[in-house]
């Protein structure tokens, strides 16, 4: 017998075998429809989401009988085997193809048809034809694959162990008053909105003020089709009529008071996201200001989106988000000059600051854009008379580039900027509010200042009271790793205290609290003692040495007659940083060394041609890159941590030098999974975040700093390395903030 034959009649299933595995095929296929259904629209019952949900699942199906009909011609074994595999495929696709990588999805699917063939044909077979050990071994690995993975998904993860060489820098607490605790003053609370909503009778005949709808369907793209009609039908009203809802919370007394509007970011639409921020709200409100918890919930997505097929829905509607903040800044300011009003010169509406959250978060960069132009950038049919007196904006894990006017990712000037983004959001996976930072840039504006915190363990949810710690929802968040987060409370008080000191800076002018913000750090015992972060920071009053923006040359830096010397790297060359998402939208010097046995140190030397200021500290950041500094990378492990020296020449040839471990060492980059397995995970596990250095000249002894002729950095402590260096730059001892001791 050929070889071929053979193979052939040896791998031949059964007939019994056949039905057994048919049948269990098709039981798993419709169990992940029936569940599916279940989980999406049953919980949370809303009929357009019903009847999303049961067009997706029937496009399945009917994906599922099309591709039986190819199948037919080549089948080998029933024609219900093939169905029963092509159901369950489609089921399977539907749930969870879009939120795992390609390659994970690929091992879940082979997981799951080859434990369900196994297990059906086995358990067949020993029904039939009796015990043998062949069919009992194939029905109990089978069985065994889908207990593991129905386990699997109902744990909620396991934990990671992290390094625990991680150690704060080394600076002094601030002697100041705790930002995040509430203030003295009572407050009150009440909601506006159209006095007609359907869902909410708070915004409805509950509403303490009634407002007029705007006309916003120049911004939105895809209200319309038969997903725009379920989206009409379920909120009652389209675009061009959209409420102006929200929560306030507002301290007791005549004011004026400064103005505070936070706005969620997508979700479930039938699953309201505005009432999350009360914890905020509250807050603001007993330190004196009156916040806003703005209702964009008809913006965000809903399962009925799919019956404009796998494109229906609202279209990058970022833009919308952010107008519709200034459309509720112009009720405010109309009722802060209305006699009679509540709020008749309660507003201090020349301090304003905004909070958004994950679209949320990129729609208050966008409103920062729109306030200042005359149109809108899309249209110019819309005209813009906003020229509101914004002081700051917050972004919570932000979106960032889902809107591009004139085809670029949005960018304003002159503002502070705070954001906060978590390691293990499972969401917004990728750090995209450090590329709205990058891109940040102060001109008129002198006490502008910008700030960024990368909190460890912190996920996207949890900012959100109603959010929680489950990122995805529904089915898909079964394959999240929620274990490793960190608790809500520690998450929502790092917020509050981040938050709360943004605020008394830009809207109270309590710069002590500058400091904190510059390097969190000196409010550890505010943060709580096991927080662990990345930070950034840069003031309008930084001289800026070397940014690496300017050109394609090496050698210059960002200040007229800066020259910049490598001396035995392994590499040296500009890059702009990658992130797991798009890039940083920022350029930085990769610098990588292996320094052996006689060879000089390496070092990179920044010669300056006097100092553009009157120095007070040297500032900087760093990232370590997991670049190999070797010709063969596949030797190469990234080390956990970086050090070196920082020496400082001032033109008499006077040298000093300190260790960056005396500040605190560079770490490796953090990284997680947000999946259980690495494998379903669609992103890289690590992406650069930068970490800023801010140390004071006076810990440079036995030079002048008033005549700082060189920077130089010295690797000389660790052996072989590589990093990225960004923002050299001196800052004014009026300006000194946030330094080391």
């Amino acid at each position: 017998m050929k070889l071929a034959e053979l193979a052939r009649t040896r791998i031949q299933l059964h007939p019994t075998a056949w039905r057994g595995a048919s049948a269990a095929l098709r039981f798993v296929g419709w169990s992940i429809a029936v569940v599916v259904s279940f989980d999406l629209a049953l919980r949370h019952f809303a009929w357009e989401r019903a009847l999303g949900v049961g067009l997706g699942i029937s496009v399945a199906i009917l994906a599922a009988l099309l591709g039986l009909l190819l199948v037919r011609a080549v089948r080998r074994g029933p024609l219900d085997f093939w169905w029963g595999l092509l159901l369950t495929t489609a089921t399977l696709a539907i749930t969870y193809a879009v939120v795992v990588s390609p390659q994970g999805f690929a091992a879940l699917l082979g997981a799951v048809l080859g434990s369900t063939i196994t297990l059906g044909g086995g358990l067949a077979m020993l029904r039939s034809h009796g015990f043998t050990w062949p069919r009992a071994i194939a029905a109990g690995v089978g069985g065994i694959g889908l207990a593991a993975l129905a386990v699997a998904l109902v744990l909620p993860g396991w934990t990671l162990h992290r390094s625990k060489t991680w150690q704060p820098q080394r600076v002094a607490a601030l002697d100041l008053p705790n930002p995040g605790l509430p203030g003295p003053l009572p407050i009150h609370t009440l909601t506006y909105g159209s006095g007609s909503d359907l869902h909410r009778t708070e915004y409805g005949t509950g509403a303490d003020l009634v407002t007029k709808p705007v006309d916003g369907s120049r911004l939105i793209e895809g209200w319309s089709g038969p997903a725009g009609w379920a989206r009409t039908q379920y909120w009652g009203f389209d675009a061009k009529q959209l409420p102006r809802q929200g929560r306030v919370w507002f301290p007791d007394g005549a004011g004026p008071f400064p103005l505070v509007l936070m706005v969620h970011g997508n979700h479930n639409m039938e699953e309201f996201s505005d009432a999350g921020y009360a914890y905020l709200g509250e807050l603001f409100a007993s330190r004196g200001n009156i916040a806003v918890s703005v209702d964009e919930n008809f913006l965000n997505s809903s399962f009925a989106d799919l019956l404009g097929g796998f494109s229906g829905g609202l279209k990058k509607e970022n833009d919308a988000r952010g107008w519709l903040l200034l459309e509720h800044l112009r009720l405010w300011r109309e009722w802060n000059q209305t006699p009679g009003h509540p709020f008749h010169g309660k507003v201090d509406l020349d301090r304003i600051v905004l909070i958004g959250h994950s679209r949320g978060g990129e729609a208050v960069a966008v409103a920062a854009l729109f306030n200042r132009l005359p149109f809108y950038p899309d249209d110019a049919r819309v005209a813009f008379d906003y020229r509101f007196a914004l002081r700051g904006v917050i972004a919570i894990a932000p979106s960032d580039a889902q809107y591009l006017p004139r085809s670029r990712p949005t960018a304003f000037r002159d503002l502070s900027y705070l954001v906060v983004q978590g390691s293990n959001d499972g969401d917004v996976q990728s750090y995209m509010g450090s590329a709205q930072y990058s891109r940040i840039k102060f001109d008129s504006c002198k006490d502008c200042f910008k700030a960024g915190l990368y909190l460890v363990g912190a996920n996207h949810g949890q900012f959100n009271t109603d959010w929680g710690r489950d990122d995805l929802g529904d089915a898909w968040g079964q394959m999240l790793n929620l274990s490793p987060i960190i608790d809500a409370s520690a998450q929502r008080r790092v917020a509050e205290v981040l938050f709360s000191a943004f605020l008394e800076v830009v809207l109270n002018g309590h710069n002590e609290y500058r400091n904190f913000l510059a390097n969190p750090a000196t409010g550890l015992a505010w943060l709580g003692p096991d927080v662990e972060f990345v930070n950034q920071y840069s003031a309008a009053g930084d001289a800026s040495i070397a940014d690496f923006e300017e050109d394609d040359d090496v050698t210059t830096g960002s200040a007229p007659g800066v020259h910049i010397t490598g001396v035995e790297l392994a590499r040296w060359h500009e890059i702009q940083i990658p992130l797991k998402w798009e890039g940083l939208d920022s350029v930085a010097a990769l610098l990588a060394w292996n320094r052996t046995g006689d060879r000089p140190v390496p070092e990179l030397r920044i010669d300056l041609n006097g100092p553009r200021t009157t120095p007070g500290q040297l500032n900087f950041s760093l990232a370590m890159s997991e670049t190999s500094p070797l010709d063969e990378e596949a030797d190469w492990k990234t080390p956990d941590s970086i050090d070196f020296h920082i020496v400082l020449t001032d033109h008499s040839g006077h040298e000093s030098t300190i260790a960056l471990s005396s500040v605190q060492p560079l770490y490796a980059p953090i990284n997680v999974s947000t999946r259980k397995l690495a494998l379903l995970d669609p992103v890289d596990p690590s992406e650069p975040v930068f970490q800023r250095y801010s140390i004071p000249l006076v810990r440079f002894e036995g030079f002048d700093p008033t005549n700082l002729a060189a920077i130089t950095l010295r690797f000389d402590v660790t052996s072989a390395g590589a990093l990225y260096l960004d923002d050299v730059a001196l800052a004014s001892t009026s300006n000194s903030v946030g330094a080391t001791d």
